[in-house]
């Protein structure tokens, strides 16, 4: 461990890194007409819960959410007002439509966590024209899809045959 990171432990837990996030998602405006049960912030904080504990699907998460250690865990932990999760189907219909650009808040405020503590400074990648920039190798394309859902920030996935048609 670097010594940057050393000195500001707190700053790189889980639960400092999570209540970030959280605080970005108060902050993004709600989007529905009708204000309903559910604050906007529990579908952002439940759709992150979800993605961050690696279900594999939002119905698994709606059927996990009935159980009370997960509904304090989820409250404690994620920040989600009343532990209550909304349904898969809810979920999907409100957080489908939101501007993937104001979710690149949380990811800016993680990024420069990370980058004022110097914990970057080991992937600092500098080649030719390219200068101050950092190679991270992250994969998450497996981690959701949507056959409905597209915008120009999404990314497209494609099968093994169709790659393989491109490249003859």
């Amino acid at each position: 461990m670097g010594t940057a990171i050393q000195k500001n432990v707190r700053q790189f837990s889980a639960s400092y890194l999570i209540k970030k996030v959280s605080e970005c998602f108060d902050s993004i405006p709600d989007h529905r007409p009708n204000k309903c049960v559910f604050p906007f912030p529990n579908f952002l904080k439940s759709a992150f819960a979800m993605m961050h504990q690696k279900f594999d699907s939002l119905l698994g998460f709606d059927e996990e959410g009935l159980d009370e250690i997960c509904c304090h865990n989820l409250e404690k932990l994620y920040h989600v007002k009343d532990g209550r999760v909304p349904s898969d189907t809810r979920m999907r219909e409100v957080v489908d439509p939101v501007n993937p650009l104001g979710l690149k808040t949380p990811f800016k405020e993680l990024f420069s966590v990370v980058q004022r503590n110097g914990a970057l400074q080991a992937y600092a990648f500098q080649c030719g024209k390219l200068k101050d920039l950092y190679l991270l190798p992250i994969d998450g394309t497996g981690l959701f899809y949507s056959g409905t859902c597209r915008c120009d920030d999404c990314c497209i996935k494609k099968s093994e045959k169709s790659v393989s048609d491109l490249e003859s």
